[in-house]
């Protein structure tokens, strides 16, 4: 199953806030480091991280990261997203 993009705060013209990024991507852990960054950790199947500046960076680095998986799956792919 691809993941389905969903009305979210970018849609809306403002900046993403921990919550929409929770919702948008619901298999993603978030958080800020003791750097400073924006961090996410994908919390079932395939082991995936990301980090960003701020909240928007962050959930574009997940989404690449959700397109990059989505295209490495065998045609027909049936299993967890």
């Amino acid at each position: 199953m691809q993941h389905q993009r969903r009305t979210s705060a970018v849609e809306a013209n403002t900046d993403p806030t921990p919550a929409d990024i929770e919702r948008e991507f619901p298999l993603w852990r978030i958080w800020v480091g003791v750097d400073r960054l924006c961090h996410a950790l994908r919390t079932q199947g395939a082991a995936l991280t990301a980090r960003g500046e701020d909240w928007l960076d962050l959930m574009h680095e997940i989404e690449r990261a959700e397109l990059m998986l989505a295209e490495m799956r065998p045609t027909g792919w049936a299993g967890p997203t």
